[in-house]
Order: C-alpha cells, then structure tokens, then sequence
C-alpha cells in the first residue's frame, strides 16, 4: 500500500519543497495523486538552461506557471529565475512578472539574468523587495537603473560580472543593502573605488579586473572570512583586527602600505596566498613583510623574487 500517497496536500508540497525543481517534475508520474502537486508546492525554479534553444518556450513556461499561481492564490515563499534578456519581450516580461512577486507572498527571490552585450539593466530589478540573491551579467548599471530608491533591502549576494557601472551607483547600491554576505565583482568596466566599510555582514569579497584596469578596494569588516582579490590596489586599516578571515589570497596586488597590513591581526587565518604583488619583487633587503598570522597552515608565494616575510607565533 502507497501510504504516502495517502498523506494530505500540503504534506506533499512539503515534500517537493525539498527536492530540485527537475526531481519535483519527476514525481508527477508516480501516480495520480502526485500528477499536479510539483505545480502547487512553495517554491519554484526556472532556468532557461534546461530549454537550450527553446528561449521562447521557456517565457511561456515561466509565465503559465506565474499566472497559475496567482490564479489558484497559491502561497508562492521562494522563486528561483534565470533567464537571457535577449530581446523587447523578455523584458517586458520580467518587469510583469517582478512586481507581481509581492502579491504571491514570495519572501526569496533568487535571479541570474545575462546579456552579451551591454544594455541598461531594467529599473525593476532593484524593486524587488524579496530579491536576495542577484547575478547580473553584461548590463550597464546607472542612476536610470536604481531610481530613487533600492528596495531589495534583503539582498545577500550579490554578483556582477562584465557590468557597466559607476562608482556612485555602486556605493549607492553597497549602502542600501546592508545585509549582503557574499560580493563578487568580475570584470567590471568604469568601476575605480571599492569601499565595503558599510557591510558589517559581509563573509566572503571576490574581485577580478582586467590587468588594465586597476581599482583602488578599502578592506574593512571584520566580519570577513573569504578574500580573493586580483589585480586591485589594496589598502587594509591600521591595526584593524580580521578576527573570522580564514582565506586570503592576492593576485597582482598593489598594497597601498606593507606597515598597515603587517599591523593588521589575522588570528584565524588558515590559508594565504601571494601572487606577483607589486612591491615585493624587490631585492630581500628592500622589502620585509610581517605577518601576525599565528594559525597559518598554508602558505603560498609566487614573484620573480623571495622577500623577507615572517609570521607571528603567537598572537600580540
């Protein structure tokens, strides 16, 4: 006997909660009772990638089961979208579908929308109130796009790579979500000064920029427990202590002073790594860079020269 068939609706959805939207798919076909439950579970998610050249299909797909929800008032908690914003339609359509996510209930927003080129971003993204986690690819980011005000205030990841973006527009945004734990920036053109200072949450910083291109990053919270930076200018605080970092690594970086960073703390600092960072290159008598790393368990340089560096044993 299939007892769990038997168990009640919202039992079921439960269930499904738990599963990918591909397993939950799967499922209709155990029986009839489970023909239509994947359509009415809590959560949703969508990926254009599982329709590869079916771009219009998928639209459709995303918009009947958007209206099926609204239709039915079905509680919507989490949505999961992403999408290639390729022409007029899928635009116009994410700018349908984003306000509407308010009236379904939707408390997680998760969206990833690229582009091959460089466009204005729509207005509507930022909007979104349950937004929390946002990949952006290949759009240009100005004050058109954020408006007056950003409301995705519950925003925790934020990931923007090949963007187009101003440094007023960036802090703008950095200032507005203040609940942001993970930054990741790849490739991003115009954008010169990075200052974190606001995000008291952040755990992991992730920046990458062309060689040409170098951008001045100030490292600040200590809530920080990952760090990947390549080609940037570097200044870290005098003294600052970044009592949770674990991972640092550096690749083509400038530090913007060896006597501030060697007055910094890292008692938890398990792996660091240093990649042709400009300054320590010189001759062993010129350059000495001090540490106070007393758990370092992994140490990794790589330069055309060896400097003098030395680690604390015990914590000052």
């Amino acid at each position: 006997m299939d007892r769990i068939s038997e168990l009640p609706k919202h039992i079921l959805q439960r269930i499904l909660y738990f599963l990918s939207q591909k397993d939950a798919v799967r499922t209709s076909v155990l029986s009839k009772s489970w023909r239509n439950i994947w359509c009415t579970r809590p959560n949703l998610d969508l990926s254009d990638i599982n329709f590869k050249k079916f771009k219009q299909e998928f639209l459709s797909t995303v918009e009947k089961n958007l209206q099926r929800y609204c239709d039915r008032r079905m509680c919507l908690e989490e949505f999961g979208l992403r999408m290639f914003l390729g022409n007029h339609e899928s635009v116009s359509l994410l700018e349908k579908w984003i306000p509407s996510l308010k009236n379904m209930g939707v408390k997680e927003f998760r969206l990833s929308i690229y582009w091959k080129y460089s466009r204005q971003l729509p207005s509507v993204v930022f909007e979104a109130e349950s937004l929390q986690d946002l990949h952006v690819e290949g759009f240009m980011l100005d004050q058109t796009t954020i408006g007056r005000n950003v409301l995705s205030k519950h925003l925790k990841n934020l990931h923007l790579e090949k963007v187009d973006i101003e440094d007023g527009v960036f802090q703008k945004i950095i200032s507005s979500c203040p609940l942001i734990e993970t930054l990741s920036l790849e490739s991003c053109e115009r954008l010169r000064n990075i200052k974190v200072n606001t995000l008291l949450r952040l755990k992991k910083f992730y920046f990458e920029s062309a060689p040409h291109e170098k951008c001045s990053i100030e490292i600040h919270p200590a809530s920080l427990e990952t760090i990947k930076i390549e080609f940037a200018d570097v200044s870290f605080p005098k003294g600052a202590e970044f009592h949770s970092l674990n991972s640092l690594y550096m690749n083509n970086v400038i530090l913007s002073s060896f006597d501030d960073f060697s007055s910094c703390k890292f008692p938890s600092l398990d792996n660091l790594v240093i990649s042709y960072c400009d300054g320590l290159n010189k001759s062993r008598e010129e350059t000495h860079l001090f540490i106070d790393a007393p758990n370092i368990n992994t140490f990794q340089y790589y330069g055309f020269r060896k400097p003098s560096i030395s680690f604390a044993t015990t914590s000052r």
